[in-house]
């Protein structure tokens, strides 16, 4: 599945647009939890992010580099 655990994925609708996140729930009813450097703990439409090629481990929530390679 594209939208795993652990996927870095770029916000791409709404107020954090350009923010860079981590899915850290499995997609239910169209929405995943995602965390980041500057994105607190929320709930996101799977349609307003990016998935980016990356794959972390939870614990790198908070340690999501800005120098992400689309």
């Amino acid at each position: 599945m594209i939208l795993s655990i652990g996927r870095a994925c770029i916000v791409k609708k709404g107020r954090d647009f350009g923010k860079l996140c981590m899915v850290i729930s499995e997609p239910k009813d169209g929405f995943v939890d995602v965390e980041g450097p500057q994105l607190n703990k929320r709930k996101i439409n799977v349609f307003h992010i990016w998935p980016l090629k990356d794959v972390l481990s939870v614990k790198d929530a908070k340690h999501l580099d800005k120098k992400v390679t689309l």
